[in-house]
């Protein structure tokens, strides 16, 4: 396969649909291999019908906030392709909305776990995995709205972009 990412492989959170997804596509058509993840297998089975055949994409249904799905979607990745040669963080949930002052206290902290320490906990996989000895890229997605004053929140406005700080 020929483009920019010709023999590279990517694992990509939250690909199932969306930005994902179009990330994933994207991936593809500039050549690289893909490993996409997401909660559900179904949607997953789509993903990859939609990105061509299993050369291209592979997907492993799980939870992003699950370290042990994480280390078996690097070790599958790094078995299937050989190597992870970038990981986009982009799986995020917003199950509650409203004030913070209101927010219950557990949804704020799987809030920040899914959209915040998943990043880290797939990038420390990634890089005890491969990419600390071969190097690599990591896209950490998140959200403009935690930058604007206006939103008291604790969604995904609020907690996205502390994966820009990994």
């Amino acid at each position: 396969m020929n483009g920019k990412f010709a023999g590279q492989c990517a694992v990509v959170t939250g690909a199932s649909r969306g930005i994902g997804l179009g990330i994933a596509r994207r991936l593809v058509t500039d050549g690289a291999r893909v490993r996409v993840t997401a909660r559900r297998q179904e949607a997953l089975d789509e993903a990859v019908a939609a990105l061509g055949d299993p050369w291209n994409a592979i997907a492993v249904a799980g939870k992003a906030d699950d370290v042990e799905h994480q280390a078996e979607t690097i070790e599958r990745t790094v078995d299937a392709f050989g190597r992870v040669d970038m990981l986009v963080n982009n799986a995020g949930i917003n199950p509650a909305y409203g004030p913070m002052i209101k927010m219950d206290l557990d949804a704020a902290r799987k809030i920040f776990e899914v959209n915040a320490l998943a990043a880290l906990s797939w990038t420390q996989q990634a890089y005890k995995a491969c990419m600390g000895d071969n190097g690599g890229a990591v896209v950490n997605v998140s959200s403009v709205a935690g930058s604007s004053q206006r939103s008291a929140s604790i969604s995904t406005a609020r907690t996205r972009p502390c994966s820009r700080l990994i």
